[in-house]
């Protein structure tokens, strides 16, 4: 078979998420780029609406799901947090229990549509259930080309090396899961797998002594939410660097507050950002970008030396979130010797037209005003997976 191509007026390429111009991807039979040839674009771009004007960007990580809930949308609305997701007797478990499995493949299914549909081709699920619900996940996506991580919950000591084992790695609802009788345990098979163990932590309140036990046993690798996270919290984790991924859209819905974004902006630490319950909240990044940026605004009482830009919200979604979870040399950006996965947006539709288009307000243009519709296609290691008609 011989190697195929991508062409692209305009896209953001290599680590840096550099602008390009007149862009062509030579693609191997593995998916693999193999090649990029492009040209430096001038200060203002070209936008001749009768051209095709469109930005090649790579696809989008979302970095903390839990997929199998998108059959029960909205079932949680005006509800609080513990009522609806902690196990095993919130609203969630509940249904998952009585739901056929049918009825929650055609749901995961559909939030894969959902999530090529805004250029998302990665995802890293946090799947409850034990072995059962991560072998129900792989059922559901067998045939499907997104690319995926997922983090199994042990229901019982008994499951602990089988959930190693079987998925990408531990996606624990709290670290109250790790106990005096079981952690010796999750000790030998984070061992003998060598996988990461992810954790919810602190997302609608502060347990000290929690925390403190988290950090001192060194098990967990990627921490999720912090939303009541103190400066002293951040500072280990900055410390030990620790991955910290925000949802601070899902946070909002549940009313369990905001991250400290400001002591995270002021610390340097990377983070990576997801889209949690789809239950609750759709799989939409750039919507999570916008969010994240408006409240950080207020919150950070524009004071230039925090500001958030448009890269580095970008970077949350793309370089930062492929770090999280070792996988930068395959994706996270356009570049040779990664897989083909991007998307493509149209910047001749009318929400993103602007008199003077440069190489810096591109960035603002992208992050602030795409949306679903935008987006025309959608590639996963160089073959069209989503074309929007």
């Amino acid at each position: 078979m011989p190697n195929s191509q991508i062409f692209c007026k305009y896209g953001l390429i290599g680590e840096n998420l550099d602008l390009k111009e007149n862009i062509s991807l030579e693609i191997d039979k593995e998916g693999q780029i193999l090649n990029i040839d492009f040209e430096n674009p001038g200060k203002i771009l070209d936008i001749i609406p009768e051209n095709k004007n469109n930005l090649m960007i790579p696809g989008l990580i979302n970095s903390h799901v839990h997929i199998v809930d998108n059959f029960a949308k909205e079932m949680g609305f005006n509800k609080e947090l513990r009522e609806i997701v902690a196990p095993p007797f919130g609203l969630k478990h509940k249904m998952l229990r009585q739901t056929s499995e049918d009825i929650k493949i055609e749901g995961i299914q559909n939030a894969v549509i959902e999530m090529l549909s805004n250029g998302i081709t990665y995802f890293i699920d946090f799947r409850e259930g034990g072995c059962d619900g991560v072998n129900l996940l792989k059922k559901a996506l067998k045939q499907n080309p997104i690319n995926y991580l997922i983090l199994g919950r042990f229901e019982d000591e008994s499951e602990i090396d089988s959930i190693f084992n079987l998925a990408d790695g531990v996606g624990l609802a709290s670290y109250n899961q790790i106990t005096t009788t079981n952690i010796k345990w999750v000790i030998e098979s984070k061992r003998k797998f060598n996988k990461i163990i992810a954790c919810h932590c602190a997302e609608s309140n502060r347990n000290t002594s929690l925390i403190k036990k988290m950090f001192n046993d060194n098990l967990v690798d990627v921490i999720v939410h912090g939303t009541k996270f103190m400066k002293d919290d951040l500072e280990k984790i900055k410390k030990e660097k620790k991955s910290l991924i925000l949802c601070p859209r899902c946070n909002g819905y549940f009313g369990s507050g905001f991250p400290p974004i400001m002591d995270i902006l002021r610390l340097g630490i990377p983070v990576s950002l997801g889209t949690d319950n789809l239950m609750v909240n759709n799989a939409d990044l750039f919507e999570e970008m916008r969010y994240l940026y408006r409240i950080s605004r207020v919150l950070c009482n524009f004071d230039k030396n925090i500001q958030l830009t448009s890269k580095v919200l970008l970077k949350m979604v793309t370089i930062n979130a492929a770090k999280t979870f070792g996988l930068e040399n395959k994706f996270g950006s356009i570049s040779e010797g990664k897989s083909a996965d991007l998307f493509l947006i149209d910047l001749n539709e009318p929400n993103l037209y602007s008199c003077n288009i440069d190489n810096d307000n591109i960035f603002n243009l992208i992050t602030q005003r795409t949306k679903s519709e935008n987006i025309k296609k959608t590639y996963i290691k160089g073959e069209l997976v989503f074309e929007r008609k």
